[in-house]
């Protein structure tokens, strides 16, 4: 084990653990932050097949676009 100095006073104590439980937790956090990533990274997107007319909704139902209409206060 390591040979730690002296502790002098309890605000002394005090500190050393803050600056302990400060590290664990950011040692955590990267831990959290690595294993996310690597989760990211093994799941890609899927794969979407492509379908005809698929972003057509219209398309779709077999609907032609037709002329504008007006409405009959313009003509």
């Amino acid at each position: 084990m390591m040979d730690l100095p002296p502790i002098s006073s309890a605000s002394d104590l005090r500190a050393r653990r803050s600056g302990e439980r400060l590290r664990w937790g950011l040692t955590g956090l990267a831990a959290v932050f690595l294993i996310v990533l690597a989760a990211a990274a093994g799941l890609g997107p899927t794969g979407r097949e492509e379908q005809p007319g698929a972003g057509e909704p219209l398309a779709v139902l077999g609907v032609a676009p037709g002329p504008a209409t007006r409405p009959a206060e313009e003509q």
